[in-house]
């Protein structure tokens, strides 16, 4: 779990439930990962007692209580009062470790710089005793640069303690500078680390390590009085070499570290802002404040994982090991098609646009999308057998194109992405849909573990090619328009003929697989069926009988085992609350979106999946729940401008 990150599109790092900062990626968002561990401890000079932070009580929050200060006056107006609803909403992280036997508080306040390629940590020592208190503070640090623990340097520089392999290097620095530091072996032979050297309230200064190792710093603080704290300001400057992260580090000292906090608060502020002055937000106000907070978190928590070169991961909590030891920091372009429409409804085109020139870049020459790709590009790991195809993985990306001109209305954009990533992409469809039938061939499932012909699948190729349409005849390639809106056309008749079946009353899943499955929310989502149709109601309402379960949360499909039995889902909630949006009842949508809220962790980040006891399962965050919430809101106050008459 991750529960609180940070990132600018080329620095992200992630801090686990513990505190501990744990991802460390650069320089893509989600790839490569240096993370190890950087730890925390305190030392009480008096009882001479070590403790590590990580074990004490611990509370975690994104700041969404900033005092007046942080805003000042602008004409008639208070910059706070600009930035409306969003005035306290932040990408910087709290961390309250709290011991009573210390008799101690620590606040870290942290962030990752909004440009430059910096993670920047406050660290406040509160004494709660009523008496004196000496302490010293200590943070400890490794890395497996460039992915792995071999090779490393670390060395200590003067008022620096840097970290280095090859292109990547990593440079600590302090403000009071540390006056006890060391280097050492980590996890080799019998050397623990040199965190195992903190415990003692003394670091031994050696200076430089190699191989896999580790460093620590230390702090003598200065006599607390009771009820006073002391703060120290620590920072990590990532670059490819010595003389990049030496300028970051420059450019931090000739800053007043506060000004730094208050600038990082009010660019996401104000980036926020963008959302509600889009004109589909005009009833924002209306919503109870969990759900506004938590429109605000998603923003933040999507942007976070949108890389400066357009990929988007599926989540950046390395935590996870499924299938066979790997990740979800990988880009899938349905995920990152879903969650490019989501940013375009919100307004944020300049972001979805990078991801359909990334989507444009790493197309197969043969119109296909292959079933993952990692940030830079490169063709990720599989499970899949040869050619490695999820049809819905074509045909989404051309869905979200067709999505993007809708809202966006720049024609210069589809212009630039029709002949590299729009006709081939067609033209796959086209070649992929079995005559005899007119549907799509078998290919793996949304979910990815069968493969087959999927209702989920077919309204994919459905909207991708009738989008293809309307964008071939916006740019006078009348022919082809035709030619993929008759197909489109085909598909839709073929899915109501073959994959709804009288008997149930409903959509089945697939060809001979009458599953009840939370993904056939596609038919009336993608406009196969409209959402009031029997066929659809039916369809939601067989969804809604069977995959309910206790806590309230939609279940994927019925006798799912992935990570459990029938775990409830985000993006499976939030399908059943945006049909209820569509069809007009906003009251139970609105219940449904108010549990996807209530199951989200501290701080307000969304796991993939909701336990039976409410406990996060899978990834936290995952980057389709926040984005599936993004567009139920949004949908949710178009319908109730419609309702209103605003």
């Amino acid at each position: 779990m991750r529960p609180l990150i940070y990132g600018n599109g080329s620095l992200l790092v992630c801090v686990d439930e513990k505190g501990v900062v744990r991802d460390f990626y650069y320089p893509y968002a989600g790839m490569e990962n240096h993370g190890g561990y950087m730890r925390l401890g305190l030392y009480d000079c008096d009882l001479k007692t070590f403790g590590w932070l990580e074990n004490w009580k611990i509370v975690q929050r994104y700041r969404s209580d900033f005092p007046d200060e942080y805003y000042v006056l602008r004409e008639d107006n208070l910059i706070k009062d600009r930035l409306g609803p969003f005035k306290n909403i932040s990408l910087i992280g709290e961390t309250v470790f709290d011991n009573e036997r210390f008799e101690a508080m620590v606040t870290v306040r942290e962030m990752v710089h909004q440009v430059k390629n910096f993670f920047l940590r406050s660290i406040e020592v509160k004494n709660t005793s009523e008496m004196i208190k000496n302490f010293r503070l200590f943070s400890s640090q490794t890395y497996s640069i460039l992915e792995n623990n071999y090779a490393n340097t670390a060395v200590r520089d003067g008022p620096m303690m840097n970290h280095y392999k090859r292109n990547r290097f990593f440079l600590h620095s302090s403000f009071p500078v540390f006056d006890q530091f060391t280097t050492g072996l980590w996890e080799w032979g019998d050397r623990l680390g040199t965190w195992k050297d903190a415990e003692d309230g003394v670091l031994e200064g050696n200076t430089v390590s190699q191989g896999m190792v580790d460093s620590s710093v230390g702090w003598n603080l200065l006599p607390l009085q009771s009820g006073k704290s002391s703060t120290v300001y620590f920072w990590v400057c990532v670059g490819e070499n010595y003389p990049m992260a030496r300028d970051i580090n420059n450019w931090i000292k000739d800053h007043d570290i506060e000004s730094v906090f208050h600038s990082n608060h009010h660019y996401w502020s104000s980036f926020s802002m963008k959302a509600y002055d889009e004109k589909n937000l005009l009833n924002f106000y209306l919503l109870p404040q969990d759900l506004q907070e938590a429109f605000a978190r998603s923003l933040l928590t999507v942007t976070c994982h949108v890389d400066k070169g357009g990929s988007i991961i599926a989540s950046c909590d390395s935590q996870i090991k499924q299938q066979g030891a790997d990740y979800y920091s990988y880009c899938w372009p349905r995920d990152a098609a879903w969650v490019a429409i989501a940013l375009d409804k919100a307004g944020y085109s300049n972001l979805s646009r990078r991801t359909y020139h990334y989507l444009k870049d790493v197309i197969d020459p043969r119109g296909y999308f292959r079933h993952k790709y990692t940030p830079e590009g490169d063709l990720g790991s599989t499970w899949h057998p040869l050619p490695m195809l999820q049809i819905d993985e074509t045909g989404l990306p051309l869905y979200a194109v067709y999505k993007h001109w809708t809202e966006d209305r720049n024609i210069m954009t589809v212009s630039a992405l029709y002949e590299p990533l729009v006709k081939p992409a067609a033209n796959a469809l086209m070649n992929f849909i079995d005559s005899s039938n007119d549907l799509p061939r078998p290919s793996f499932d949304l979910w990815e573990e069968r493969k087959g012909i999927y209702t989920y699948s077919c309204a994919c190729v459905y909207a991708g090619l009738k989008g293809a349409s309307e964008m071939a005849f916006a740019l006078g390639d009348d022919n082809r328009g035709i030619v993929w809106r008759k197909m489109s056309m085909n598909v839709r008749d073929a899915i109501i003929r073959e994959l709804y079946d009288p008997s149930l009353g409903r959509f089945k899943r697939g060809i001979d697989d009458d599953v009840v499955d939370s993904s056939l929310f596609a038919v009336w989502y993608l406009d196969v069926v409209p959402a009031k149709d029997p066929m659809a109601v039916n369809t939601m309402k067989a969804m809604e009988e069977r995959l309910l379960r206790p806590n309230g949360g939609i279940a994927r499909y019925t006798d799912d085992g992935y990570q459990g039995y029938m775990n409830s889902w985000i993006i499976c909630t939030l399908w059943l609350a945006q049909w209820y949006i569509r069809i007009g009842d906003l009251e139970r949508a609105r219940e449904l979106l108010e549990w996807s809220v209530r199951y989200s962790v501290p701080g307000g980040l969304m796991p993939e999946q909701v336990g039976e006891n409410g406990e996060p399962i899978s990834v936290v965050p995952l980057t389709w729940s926040h984005s599936t919430f993004i567009l139920a809101i949004i949908e949710y106050l178009e319908a109730l401008a419609l309702t209103s008459g605003v």
